[in-house]
């Protein structure tokens, strides 16, 4: 009797140590984070000794194939500048689908698509670009716009690069006086043409003075005005900035090398099921558009006289044909002419100053009556001519001899400065900011001293 109670109390043990193994609770399930559309935080600023982590890329979980819906991956630029949030509407009305924004930079948006988590890429990084097209990752790559890369810092510029021509130089006196630089640090394309730069000078940037963000365009532009800094910047995303208070100035502009052409690209559809490749084929075929192709031209009109970018679909380019400079040099009828110590006598014709980009302006007269101005920039005229890095004046000459001075910098620097368009025919200068007296009429030539 005894030993069958041991067995019974052994028996009754063992199926109490089981009902607690079975309550046991079960472990949490690991959480994978889907990309939003746009970033709705971004990360935390660095020290400035230490290089920051880039900004870690989101997971996404598998993307079942929806006809309806794009996912485009692209630079911050065209986001933060605001381009896409006026231009997509009219794409998604047209072809009834639902667009998906991812903003990152040109590298991370690249990535997007050879990972399969996106179906057509707008970027502007053109060595990334030429790469992800050799590796097959894309089917299709066109030309869209363009704009320029600039060098922008604090108006007490302590590494004196102002209107300077040569970004090279000027990284190399920015580096010189180790004077605060901040860096995308991305992998974007304003990143990658940063570290060409830094390259072509033959210098490694390191140490307390060059802080590497790891963040977007806007978000390094505020960086750079609370530390007072220098940073490399698109011109679109600048110019928007300076809408909320931004007080960086422009130091350095009109380098060939900054040159920021962007590019369109359908993402391989053998990626999986999910790549809306007929969409992403369309969008393409949309933002190549002349109407299209007009709107980018458009935009920023309104509110800086100058287009944010410059439309440079192959559409565009036939139906707005550049007017070239002739093989023999300055012609002889030119209408405007520009020498001196530049590196490149240049001239044009009325015609040709003409169908050139052109901006608006305002400026007061002496009685105090504002007028509306169109003309060309005449720091672009001066990009083309490239005044020699010893050069301090700029000379402005009228069709009656009358001349005017202004600091050469000064006038490189100017984002309203222009050569104006005169209703009897011929230029003038218009310089809003700038004493009366260098309010040229009649110019004819600018003379680099």
């Amino acid at each position: 009797m005894r030993r069958n109670w041991i067995y019974l109390s052994i028996s009754i043990l063992c199926v109490i140590g089981l009902l607690v193994g079975c309550t046991t609770p079960a472990p949490t399930a690991t959480a994978v984070a889907k990309a939003s559309a746009s970033p709705t935080s971004a990360p935390p600023s660095p020290t400035a000794a230490a290089k920051a982590s880039p900004t870690p890329q989101p997971t996404f979980t598998p993307r079942s194939p929806d006809a309806k819906r794009l996912v485009l991956a692209t630079t911050t630029s065209t986001q933060d500048a605001g381009l896409l949030p006026v231009i997509l509407p009219d794409f998604e009305q047209q072809y009834s689908v639902k667009v998906d924004v991812i903003a990152v930079g040109s590298g991370q948006a690249l990535k997007l698509g050879q990972d399969g988590n996106a179906d057509v890429l707008l970027v502007h990084s053109r060595a990334q670009e030429n790469a992800f097209m050799a590796a097959g990752d894309g089917v299709r790559r066109e030309d869209v716009m363009y704009n320029d890369f600039i060098i922008v810092g604090p108006e007490s510029d302590p590494a004196g690069i102002k209107g300077l021509t040569s970004a090279t130089d000027a990284f190399k006196k920015i580096a010189d006086k180790k004077a605060t630089f901040i860096s995308r640090g991305d992998g974007s394309g304003t990143d990658t043409k940063e570290k060409a730069i830094w390259k072509a000078a033959s210098i490694e940037p390191a140490g307390d003075w060059y802080v590497s963000a790891g963040q977007g365009m806007g978000e390094v532009l505020t960086m750079a005005q609370e530390k007072e800094a220098y940073t490399l910047s698109d011109r679109a995303t600048y110019l928007t900035r300076t809408q909320s208070g931004l007080k960086l100035q422009i130091l350095v502009q009109g380098d060939k090398t900054l040159f920021n052409p962007y590019g369109v690209i359908a993402v391989n559809p053998n990626k999986g099921p999910q790549i809306n490749a007929d969409m992403a084929s369309k969008f393409i075929d949309w933002l190549i558009s002349l109407p299209t192709q007009d709107k980018i031209a458009q935009f920023g009109m309104d509110k800086f006289g100058v287009s944010l970018f410059t439309p440079d679909s192959t559409a565009w380019r036939a139906a707005h044909p550049k007017p070239e400079q002739p093989q023999d040099g300055v012609p002889a009828s030119a209408a405007l002419k520009i020498n001196g110590k530049v590196k490149t006598e240049m001239g044009w014709t009325e015609e040709q100053i003409k169908a050139m980009e052109t901006i608006q302006v305002q400026s007061k007269n002496k009685q105090g009556e504002t007028s509306t101005y169109t003309g060309v920039l005449m720091s672009k005229l001066l990009a083309l001519a490239g005044p020699q890095s010893d050069a301090t004046t700029l000379v402005m000459i009228g069709g009656d001899g009358y001349t005017a001075e202004a600091a050469l910098a000064d006038v490189q620097a100017c984002t309203n400065c222009i050569i104006s368009f005169r209703d009897q025919g011929g230029f003038s200068t218009v310089l809003p900011d700038m004493p009366g007296n260098v309010q040229v009429k009649g110019v004819v030539e600018l003379q680099v001293k």
